[in-house]
């Protein structure tokens, strides 16, 4: 599909797959550091021990770095597509012990109550019609009274006057970093069509409205944004 972004086949080609590492690493600046701080974060109120639910597990990638960081912690990891999560599978290794693997959307993980979750990279992916701050409602319902939530998004107000501007300089980013300049030109095109992206200030919003409170930035790197917040 020339010019757009095809969400569908990036989570279920077998090549693009095999892969899929390289593409945070590559186009989210400070990505080597940002599952330890979301660890951290989460640990402020679970401690040693919790059982977290983690959005979007598939590929495993903060699963493992979660599950290294804390060796108390247990995890359910919830994806739509199951090539992503036998590649979860995979990484994880003699790690996955203590890790339930799903395969389904976020209304779609168990109802709980979890110590804390987490949504890395997936959130974007999700329309604002009513979608989105149904996911984040979901999350929520999932949670015990005052567990942390950890959201990193890819944040562009699509309808904005800099979007191309901000889209160049994610494209521009990718390049450098070792990207191939005809993939990242692609993303850029198609970004609009086949993500559902939105400014950070509406995504504060939505976490508010599905009842999220002490909403605190902890990450911002070019146009990705991290926030914790609690149930």
């Amino acid at each position: 599909m020339s010019g757009e972004l095809d969400i569908q086949a990036m989570f279920s080609d077998p090549e693009r797959i095999a892969h899929y590492s390289e593409g945070p690493i590559r186009m989210i600046p400070g990505f080597a550091t940002l599952h330890r701080m979301v660890a951290q974060l989460l640990a402020e109120r679970l401690g040693a021990t919790g059982r977290v639910l983690v959005l979007g597990a598939g590929g495993g990638m903060e699963l493992l770095a979660f599950a290294q960081a804390q060796p108390g912690w247990s995890f359910v990891g919830v994806d739509p597509s199951g090539p992503m999560l036998e590649q979860a599978r995979l990484r994880l290794g003699d790690g996955g012990s203590r890790v339930e693997l799903l395969e389904g959307y976020i209304p779609d993980a168990p109802a709980g109550p979890f110590d804390a979750a987490t949504c890395l990279l997936t959130l974007h992916m999700i329309p604002d019609d009513g979608r989105k701050l149904g996911a984040l409602r979901a999350i929520r319902e999932r949670l015990v009274p005052g567990a942390p939530f950890a959201v990193v998004d890819n944040c562009i107000d699509l309808e904005g006057p800099d979007v191309e501007r901000q889209l160049e300089r994610f494209a521009q980013y990718g390049v450098k970093s070792g990207m191939e300049f005809a993939q990242m030109e692609q993303w850029k095109t198609g970004v609009k069509k086949g993500l559902s992206m939105v400014a950070p200030k509406r995504e504060e919003e939505l976490l508010a409205e599905a009842g999220f409170t002490g909403t605190e930035l902890f990450f911002a790197g070019l146009t990705w944004r991290g926030w914790i917040t609690y149930a």
